[in-house]
């Protein structure tokens, strides 16, 4: 699987609202701690991305979503499924970040 990019309010309603568990990440291109993760983000995508869509938003260019959702700090990892928001890493914590790809997956 691969990392799909969100480019407007609309379409992350659509990806949110689905029944499949999805982790969105929040990130800059400004962030240098966004670029560390990035590789693992797209790696995990690849080892989880039978049970987990991957989703992310540049804040800067989609304020929008990015104010719906609160985020605060980059990068943040948010997990969501049927609406509801269902779990959140901020920072680039690798381990972190697996350990709620793997809870999200069994939900």
């Amino acid at each position: 699987m691969t990392v799909t990019a969100i480019t407007s309010l609309s379409q992350f309603q659509e990806i949110i609202a689905q029944d499949r568990p999805c982790i969105i990440d929040f990130w800059a291109t400004w962030c240098g701690p966004c670029r560390i993760i990035s590789p693992i983000f797209e790696k995990l995508s690849a080892q989880f991305g039978e049970n987990v869509d991957f989703y992310k938003v540049d804040v800067d260019t989609q304020s929008e979503i990015s104010e719906a959702v609160g985020i605060r700090a980059m990068p943040t990892f948010v997990a969501f499924k049927g609406k509801e928001k269902i779990g959140e890493v901020v920072g680039a914590n690798p381990p972190q970040l697996e350990n709620l790809i793997i809870t999200t997956a069994s939900k």
